[in-house]
């Protein structure tokens, strides 16, 4: 058996938010997670910015630190344009989760407590 074992979020996105004063957002993926895409980071850049500014500090940026399941691959042998069954709906609640785990993390980390949220993906 490995000593070493890499944590699973399972069925969940874990998102963690550090605030810093240059008003930008950076996304990064925990090194133990799936590999967060351009699209999803995009996503979460813009609600992570999205919250601040709700909560009246859009003037500040952070840096968020993700942690995403896998999305299953496409299925040997099937055209690369379409993609495999379930896969879009698994990206998207993926995508809603993520959102959701964001703006729990921003809104925890302005309130003065520790910026980590978890948030169950629905059917997982």
């Amino acid at each position: 058996m490995s000593a070493h074992r890499r944590p699973r979020t399972g069925g969940a996105v874990h998102a963690r938010f550090r605030v810093r004063e240059i008003p930008e957002i950076t996304v990064t993926a925990h090194e133990a997670g799936a590999a967060v895409g351009d699209g999803l980071a995009a996503a979460v850049r813009r609600a992570a910015q999205r919250a601040l500014a709700d909560a009246g500090r859009g003037y500040l940026g952070g840096r968020v630190e993700l942690r995403t399941p896998r999305v299953p691959a496409a299925s040997p042998g099937r055209p690369c344009d379409r993609p495999a069954p379930g896969r879009r709906a698994t990206e998207r609640a993926v995508r809603r989760a993520a959102h959701r785990a964001v703006a729990l993390a921003v809104a925890a980390t302005l309130r003065g407590e520790r910026g980590d949220a978890r948030v169950r993906i629905p059917g997982h």
